[in-house]
């Protein structure tokens, strides 16, 4: 199977050097799995509720520069991630066009309270995330406060599609695709 053919295999086309999602989540389901103790891959993360992508706006400033959404419809350069994952248990997430680490803000208040921000040079408890995954559909948990990734599709204007650790539990808006990535 070719390249093209690999991508079309998973419901993704391939234009002009980018991944586009085009899947329903059952043709992209148990494609691929996070990786072992001491291993990195690089991954776009993908949104089961809505079928779209992690993304860096990097275009941000302030304390949301670098914040995460889940609303890109292609897989790019912001959109893709360096998983690692530590010790079997924590894992840390790296943005391709940052060079940083994933945060979950945790000493924001309110609405912003636990938003993921790829802006940290180091590797602390806030850039620590469990993955809870059957095949490569996963609920994403941080370590630090223990509250499932949610992407806020009910937010409106720049907060839509913020990805936020704040859920106890893990329903639609807290599952994701975990897909290898063309773009690294």
């Amino acid at each position: 199977m070719n390249f093209r053919n690999s991508f079309r295999a998973f419901g993704m086309t391939l234009a002009a050097g980018t991944v586009v999602l085009a899947a329903t989540p059952a043709a992209i389901a148990d494609t691929a799995s996070t990786p072992a103790a001491g291993q990195c891959e690089w991954v776009g993360i993908i949104s089961q509720e809505m079928s779209r992508a992690w993304s860096t706006r990097n275009s941000e400033v302030g304390y949301k520069e670098g914040m995460l959404t889940a609303t890109a419809a292609l897989l790019g350069s912001r959109e893709t991630f360096k998983l690692c994952n530590l010790d079997n248990t924590n894992y840390v997430i790296a943005a391709l066009t940052t060079k940083k680490y994933v945060s979950a803000e945790l000493d924001y208040s309110g609405a912003d309270y636990g938003m993921l921000r790829a802006r940290s040079t180091g590797v602390g408890d806030w850039e620590k995330f469990r993955f809870e995954c059957t095949g490569s559909l996963c609920a994403i948990k941080s370590s630090k406060n223990n509250k499932y990734v949610s992407a806020e599709y009910a937010y409106e204007g720049s907060g839509y599609g913020m990805l936020r650790a704040r859920a106890d539990t893990a329903g639609p808006w807290e599952k994701f695709y975990v897909r290898p990535s063309p773009n690294a």
